[in-house]
């Protein structure tokens, strides 16, 4: 059976991975299973990760290194971790998180320590700027989310001059714009809707988490050698109080 692995460790975001890891292997119809990689011997993981009801394996070695292999086993569907790891340090939100997105191909959910996942997801929130010229990662968070039987508002965020004129009146404009936008990319989606607007990507994405209450914000995240990639979902990762699902941008 497809299973999705929840990486925890002794961090505050123990406790809403856990239940992060339950929602979305309900919502795949997938199995969980809870990772504990230990990189020192002496390390104990807290009695509430013992407590889980859900198989369990316990790893040695580098965290990058082991999740990477554990994320490229075949039965794998997903991987939830936190957004700070004890051996963090003073690495930003999402340090580990967008390390393993470089490395892999499967859908990594990011949590917050601060965040409360519900049992059940209802609303996913996918998130892009500009024009789609990477429409594979678009269409992949769709259909995860699809599958997960989620309501998907796409929120589009771009420049007021990046708007194409279809006609001189801008609310037609707008309407035949994202017409034109789910003919090309919304394609097998029922429960679907487009927020297009214009303004500062990662502010307006942050906005529409909280007018839209969805519980999970995907956002691609460029498998580049380029220091400056991934900017917005930086941003986005510091910023956002509920799960990031990363989505690979190859």
């Amino acid at each position: 059976m497809s299973k999705v692995i929840a990486a925890v460790d002794s961090s505050a975001a123990m406790r809403p991975v856990l239940a992060m890891g339950r929602a979305v292997a309900v919502a795949l119809g997938a199995s969980l299973e809870v990772l504990h990689v230990v990189e020192d011997e002496n390390e104990e993981l807290p009695a509430v990760a013992q407590a889980t009801d859900a198989p369990m394996r316990t790893l040695s070695g580098e965290p990058i290194e082991v999740l990477s292999s554990v994320a490229a086993e075949e039965d794998v569907l997903a991987v939830v971790l936190g957004a700070r790891d004890s051996s963090s340090g003073p690495h930003p939100a999402g340090h580990l998180a967008m390390i393993l997105a470089g490395q892999t191909t499967k859908p990594l959910v990011v949590v917050p320590p601060g965040s409360h996942p519900p049992e059940q997801l209802h609303t996913a929130l996918v998130a892009m700027k500009g024009t789609p010229g990477k429409a594979r990662v678009l269409r992949r968070s769709i259909e995860i989310s699809a599958r997960a039987g989620l309501e998907i508002v796409v929120v589009h965020v771009q420049d007021e001059d990046s708007i194409p004129s279809f006609s001189d009146q801008v609310q037609h404009e707008t309407e035949a714009y994202a017409q034109e936008f789910f003919a090309r990319h919304l394609i097998g989606a029922p429960q679907m809707r487009l927020e297009l607007r214009i303004g500062v990507p990662a502010v307006e994405v942050l906005r529409a988490i909280e007018s839209t209450q969805a519980e999970l914000v995907a956002v691609g995240w460029p498998q580049t050698d380029d220091p400056n990639r991934g900017a917005v979902a930086r941003e986005i990762l510091d910023r956002s109080p509920i799960p990031i699902l990363l989505m690979a941008a190859t």
